[in-house]
């Protein structure tokens, strides 16, 4: 990598099984097995990105293009579709020497951090000090059970993939009127697809975040109270944070790219905070919280806002 950069790279695969055994003796003291039933599960690190962004053609509409309705097994054709449609780039999964181990096979995350971006000439007049830290990880999951003639059934599957964060910066300004100036921005996003054996549905969860925080702080400067020069600290902080979180349902024998929206909503919160503390006997906080709740899709819940406000008070008496 180059000068300042880190990646991580981490891949990781776990299984698990469970077998009930009902055994019945009769009066002469003979065991015979009466029922038997097993089910477990698979999770591995996965591959898969969104398709919005450049050369991806992975996704839902993959999915549904790669699905039979008409096969012998639709409900084995909608499985395999569903892994082979949302895994980009998959190159293991062609290789004809893993085809038997291939669902075994972890496909690598990675995160990724750059410190010293204020070096570069942009930079260079903007902040003491800037990082930047991009995050990707991805799962698949499956669950199965065993059927009555001793075949294997995946009854739920899961991918999920996120960027936490996508983009992150942190910086921070140095000296700034005789204080501390400090910033974050942050855009996270998470995205999970569900397939149950009951249902020929996909089901679509949606979350992206956003935000910021600024802080900014300053310490040991005096001001003269009845008489008495005291040392004092103030801090000034404000973060804005915004949440969108969307279901969206896809019915393969009925699909449609935008699918139907289900419940959803979109949280705004903005929180400005002083703290002013006096010779470290008396320290004074006040804050203001305002939230905001709209309804988004099919959500039938009513906008709400919430405005919070506070003030605290410490006192230490020796």
């Amino acid at each position: 990598m180059w000068e300042g950069a880190k990646i991580d790279i981490n891949w990781n695969v776990n299984w698990s099984e469970n077998k009930n055994v009902s055994l019945n003796a009769d009066g002469l003291g003979n065991i015979t097995i009466t029922n038997t039933t097993a089910t477990g599960s698979l999770t591995r690190s996965f591959l898969s990105l969104p398709p919005s962004l450049p050369l991806v053609e992975s996704g839902i509409k993959k999915v549904f293009a790669l699905y039979n309705p008409n096969s012998a097994d639709p409900r084995k054709s909608l499985s395999d579709a569903f892994v082979e449609g949302f895994e980009t780039l998959p190159i293991l999964s062609n290789l004809p020497m893993f085809s038997d181990v291939n669902e075994y096979i972890p496909r690598a995350n990675w995160r990724i951090t750059w410190d010293g971006l204020e070096k570069i000439l942009f930079f260079k007049s903007l902040a003491e000090r800037i990082s930047l830290e991009h995050s990707y990880s991805s799962t698949y999951t499956e669950g199965w059970k065993l059927s009555a003639e001793g075949n294997q059934e995946i009854q739920t599957q899961r991918v999920e993939y996120g960027f936490t964060p996508f983009v992150g910066l942190n910086i921070t300004f140095g000296q700034v009127w005789g204080g501390n100036l400090n910033g974050t921005v942050k855009f996270s996003s998470r995205t999970t697809y569900d397939l149950s054996a009951s249902t020929t549905n996909i089901n679509e969860t949606l979350s992206r975040d956003i935000g910021f925080t600024a802080s900014f702080s300053k310490s040991g400067f005096e001001i003269p109270l009845f008489g008495v020069s005291l040392k004092n600290d103030v801090e000034f902080l404000i973060s804005y944070t915004s949440t969108k979180n969307s279901v969206v349902r896809y019915e393969m024998n009925n699909f449609t790219e935008d699918g139907i929206p289900q419940d959803g909503t979109t949280r705004t919160t903005i929180e400005p905070r002083i703290k002013y503390t006096i010779s470290s006997k008396v320290s004074l906080s006040i804050y203001y919280k305002r939230s905001t709740v709209e309804p988004e899709g099919a959500a039938r819940i009513p906008p709400t806002t919430t405005n919070e406000a506070g003030l605290d008070v410490n006192i230490v008496i020796q």
